[in-house]
């Protein structure tokens, strides 16, 4: 027979195996202390939800009403992020296609609102875990895909609120660019609808666990998610390609057949095209300069290439163009390669594709 000490501790190691938070707030005090007396009369009870609170105030919500049209957009945008944020977590296609099934369910959030003085509150819920009946549940919550997206976004916009607009947006930039351009699209249309309809946003985050974070989406903060998106419209880096050129041609684009990325077509001025001659249907590494554009129309990207530099691959038997091609005379091609492949891993590990 177990002591009440030796029973207490058991508890006490239970808890601490579940990573479960200290309690500071009586609202969740009283909640989990509801939940304890569930369980003790009916046995087993649901588990824990994430839950979110979305407060809109501002010019734009006079008394505690709001227009249908902007709540709408508001929270379908939300919901769309956090869906496209989940997407991107899960390790799937961020660029092209549907977001997958799965994510949709697991980032799929339910609304109940409550009208405030001077405000509205939207409460949501997210999908939570399964469990078979054994646990506790009080200490088998796990935080859910639509926690972990709903941490990425929650850091965006504590991020956007810092007050030095011009550097934060520059660091929200390349914070975004992991993101790729579906959740940049979301986003922008979450600010657009701050911005325009002078609507701010506080929001609430409570995981299964019981961690809590807030967050606040002011006019000003959204417009400064909004110019770090513009500055990820255009991207332009220098990158090496290695493949066969199999197509030259002066009224179109060069193509080069690639391991990794397929067929990659390569514009090349009247010039260069004449002088492509001896690396036809030969494996080449070409030096180009890489043109990313983001359209937060769409939420897609395409990629451009414009060559700069071509040798053989077989550096023994390497011909190189002429240096009106703008090879430099010492080394040529070599020396002017600053990029490699590794730019295009790690943005294919992104899940982003070239157009």
């Amino acid at each position: 027979m177990t002591t009440s000490a030796e029973r207490l501790e058991e508890l006490r190691q239970r808890a601490l195996a579940a990573e479960i938070e200290p309690i500071s707030e009586p609202e969740e005090l009283a909640r989990q202390s509801i939940r304890a007396h569930l369980e003790d009369v009916w046995g087993i009870v649901p588990p824990d939800l994430p839950e979110v609170g979305i407060r809109l105030h501002g010019p734009g919500v006079p008394g505690h009403d709001i227009a249908v049209r902007e709540a709408a957009g508001i929270l379908t945008s939300f919901q769309e992020t956090i869906a496209s944020i989940g997407q991107v977590l899960s390790h799937r296609a961020t660029a092209t296609g549907p977001i997958n099934a799965q994510v949709l369910k697991s980032t799929e959030l339910r609304l109940f609102p409550t009208p405030s003085p001077g405000s509205v509150i939207f409460h949501l819920t997210g999908p939570g875990e399964e469990i078979s009946g054994a646990e506790a549940p009080a200490l088998t919550g796990t935080d859910t895909l639509v926690d972990a997206a709903m941490h990425e976004l929650f850091a965006l916009v504590a991020k956007s609120a810092k007050a030095d607009e011009l550097e934060t947006a520059g660091s929200l930039a390349r914070d975004l660019r992991r993101f790729g351009p579906r959740v940049a699209k979301h986003l922008a249309e979450l600010a657009d609808h701050i911005v325009k309809d002078e609507i701010d946003m506080d929001l609430t985050w409570r995981t299964p666990r019981g961690r809590r974070r807030s967050a606040t989406l002011e006019r000003r903060s959204a417009q400064t998610i909004r110019d770090a998106i513009k500055l990820n419209e255009v991207e332009t880096l220098r990158v090496e390609l290695t493949g066969t050129l199999s197509t030259i041609s002066t009224t179109k684009k060069a193509e080069l057949k690639t391991a990794s990325q397929g067929i990659v077509r390569i514009a090349v001025d009247d010039q260069q095209a004449a002088s492509l001659g001896p690396f036809f249907n030969q494996p080449v590494v070409i030096v180009a300069e890489q043109t990313t554009k983001w359209s937060t129309e769409t939420g897609r990207e395409t990629r451009s290439y414009q060559l700069l530099d071509i040798a053989l691959a077989k550096p023994a038997t390497r011909t190189e163009l002429p240096s009106a091609l703008g090879l430099a005379s010492n080394g040529g091609f070599a020396a002017r390669t600053t990029a490699t492949d590794s730019v295009f891993l790690l943005r294919q590990a992104a899940g982003l594709q070239h157009s």
